[in-house]
């Protein structure tokens, strides 16, 4: 269950209204509407995928395609709600595709919802705002009053956050006959009493509140239950019954939501130790750049508060210290005297010492503050180029994708203004990091630059000749230059968003671990969303654990970025198969993670130097040698231990030891 759940359930349910009564639905359809949605409430991709492509197949042997394009986007607002957006990517160009190829184009409304789900999912509002919107101005109103019913309220869900009033204003725009359905209601009455709580207007939540509770109690076959505990934190809230808000909120099985509100609850009630736990579990879900600059602000208040204490312990030290002195003067007045004299120059030495050591501490801090301000600025700005590149990489690699010619141009010069966008920023990171006592130097930022320049003018230079060639190239030649332009494209991007990352953890300071799974299942996902690079390298990689699968760990997001790197590197030197990724238990109660595959073995004397920036053992060899150092300076902030294994000398085995 997670943000467009409701939604996708009101979806599959007016799959069959609009002008179709429920009767006049065949037992078939009304089954496999019933798994669909009991599918994407359990979770399971497996499950949910093949009983929504049975009802696709049953729909598209009808003709129905009505109903067909609305069953198709759930498929992609599932993916958008388990942040499987490459896939909801291919899924959006697919039924776009589709829609056009069947000159189905009163469908077409559907890709812009479907792309407002998408931007939404990846927090931005922004797009999503002006899809949905777009969306509208393509629906016929009068023949498709469910669509503009789901576009409505898609809108309102964008605009609630940071417009409620706007939002308010989209409820009050959906279809009224629409309304008069108690499951559409109870919903849509739930949604504006969580609106009218963001907005303070007590007087419109009691309203909206007793219709929607009278629907609950009188008619309970009709109520959707969808948004039933934030309604009532919401109504607790208003009561200032804050211990009855906090029991619904732990009722709520989507993490995010219920964190959600228990802020809102503790800000209300003035617990701000609560509150500031729940903001900084909300940080650590849904924005990792205000994650950052928080934790920032964490360790500057910790070091202030250490430095205060260690002034007050130097104090009460020196007390004690002319205390023992006054005693002893009556018997070595003479003694006393040198003494004092001495600890006076002593201390006063000492005391500049200090000063000078918090200053330079001082402008250390600071200047590293602003550094990371600068390369996380420059993140945000890469994100986007960053992001193209790979979709465009992950979309290309497979064989199945087809791209019209005519539509060849425009993707390319994407790719292109991508490459280009990241060529103009990489310059400015290296400036900045090269920068300081502890930034690269000249040779380093070379060496840099030789491994993103390379494969940046390859892959610029490979999309111009297909754009000049403008979809006149035969298809084997096109084919090859397509892989090649996935390659670097994907090495690009990988790189860039390495060398960020290096920049903004290389100092191994300590992360914080506030994220839960079962070992066994992280290290399945990890593997899983590891595809592209292991596609083109068309290498095996097995997974072996000897861990149970109900063994937990308290760890951090970034360690699927350390496992990525682990991973690129044995994919990239790996002469046979298989490439293998395990989970092992040890007798002291510990696990470790390791990375294996089969090629040259790495010498024991250059198992630490790997781990130093931008070392490369080969002078043949144009990587920008990060991907190990980044993966020992996150393994060290999250408290692990990462180490080449130099007893396996069959090619090369990296360990990460877990707490």
């Amino acid at each position: 269950m997670q943000k467009y759940l409701y939604l996708l359930l009101l979806i599959i349910a007016t799959c069959f209204s609009s002008g179709h009564a429920y009767a006049d639905t065949d037992n078939v359809e009304q089954e496999l509407a019933m798994r669909v949605q009991q599918a994407q409430v359990s979770g399971s991709d497996t499950d949910f995928y093949s009983v929504h492509k049975l009802f696709l197949n049953h729909l598209e042997q009808n003709q129905d395609w009505d109903k067909f394009y609305r069953v198709w986007m759930t498929r992609i607002i599932y993916d958008v709600n388990h942040k499987h957006f490459h896939r909801a990517f291919t899924e959006i160009y697919r039924i776009t595709d589709d829609i056009r190829d069947r000159h189905q184009e009163q469908y077409l409304y559907i890709p812009n919802m479907c792309l407002g789900f998408f931007y939404s999912g990846r927090n931005q509002p922004e797009m999503g705002e002006k899809y949905f919107r777009k969306a509208l101005r393509g629906i016929n109103a009068d023949k498709e009053q469910v669509s503009v019913f789901n576009c409505y309220l898609s809108l309102a869900q964008v605009l609630s956050f940071n417009k409620p009033t706007e939002a308010m204003a989209c409820l009050d725009s959906l279809p009224k006959q629409m309304l008069q359905n108690p499951i559409y209601d109870s919903g849509v009455l739930g949604y504006r009493c969580i609106i009218a709580n963001r907005l303070g207007d007590r007087k419109a939540f009691n309203q909206y509140f007793a219709r929607y509770d009278s629907i609950r109690q009188h008619n309970p076959a009709q109520f959707n239950p969808a948004n039933l505990q934030q309604v009532m934190v919401c109504l607790y809230l208003m009561k200032n019954d804050y211990n009855k808000a906090l029991a619904w909120c732990d009722s709520i099985d989507v993490p995010m939501i219920a964190n959600e509100l228990r802020l809102d609850v503790y800000e209300k009630m003035g617990s701000w130790k609560n509150a500031f736990h729940a903001s900084e579990i909300k940080d650590s879900l849904q924005q990792a750049n205000e994650r950052e600059v928080l934790e920032e602000h964490l360790m500057d208040i910790t070091r202030e508060i250490d430095l205060l204490q260690s002034e007050q312990e130097k104090a009460e030290l020196r007390r004690r210290q002319l205390m023992i002195v006054g005693l002893m003067a009556a018997f070595i007045i003479a003694m006393l005297v040198a003494m004092l004299i001495y600890r006076h120059f002593k201390n006063l030495r000492l005391k500049e010492q200090f000063l000078e050591l918090q200053e330079a501490h001082r402008r250390t801090e600071a200047g590293q503050a602003i550094r990371r301000a600068f390369v996380t600025t420059i993140m945000e700005r890469l994100k986007s180029p960053i992001s193209s590149l790979l979709n465009y990489a992950r979309i290309f690699n497979d064989p199945e994708f087809k791209l019209k010619p005519e539509e060849r141009s425009k993707r390319y010069s994407d790719i292109v203004a991508a490459a280009k966008s990241i060529e103009s920023l990489m310059d400015p990171v290296l400036d900045s990091y090269s920068r300081g006592d502890s930034g690269i130097s000249g040779e380093e930022k070379r060496v840099c630059q030789d491994a993103l320049r390379s494969p940046l003018q390859t892959l610029i230079g490979t999309a111009e000749v297909i754009i000049e060639a403008d979809g006149q190239l035969p298809h084997d030649e096109y084919m090859q230059l397509r892989s090649a332009i996935c390659r670097n494209a994907y090495n690009v991007a990988a790189s860039t968003h390495k060398l960020i990352l290096f920049s903004l953890y290389g100092d191994a300071y300590p992360i914080t671990m506030n994220y839960e799974i079962g070992l066994n299942e992280l290290t399945r996902s990890i593997l899983s969303s590891y595809d592209q690079h292991f596609k083109t390298q068309r290498k095996t990689i097995e997974f072996v654990t000897d861990v149970p699968d109900d063994v937990k760990i308290t760890t951090n997001t970034l360690i699927q970025e350390l496992i990525n790197c682990l991973l690129d590197n044995i994919v990239k030197y790996a002469t046979g198969d298989p490439l293998q990724l395990s989970c092992h238990t040890h007798t002291d109660g510990t696990y470790s993670i390791a990375v294996s595959n089969i090629g040259p073995a790495i010498p024991a004397a250059d198992a630490e130097r790997i781990f130093v920036p931008f070392v490369r053992l080969s002078a043949d060899e144009h990587s920008l040698g990060i991907g190990l150092p980044l993966a020992r300076s996150l393994a060290t902030s999250m408290g692990y231990t990462l180490t080449l294994d130099t007893t396996y000398t069959q090619g090369a085995r990296f360990v990460v030891r877990l707490k």
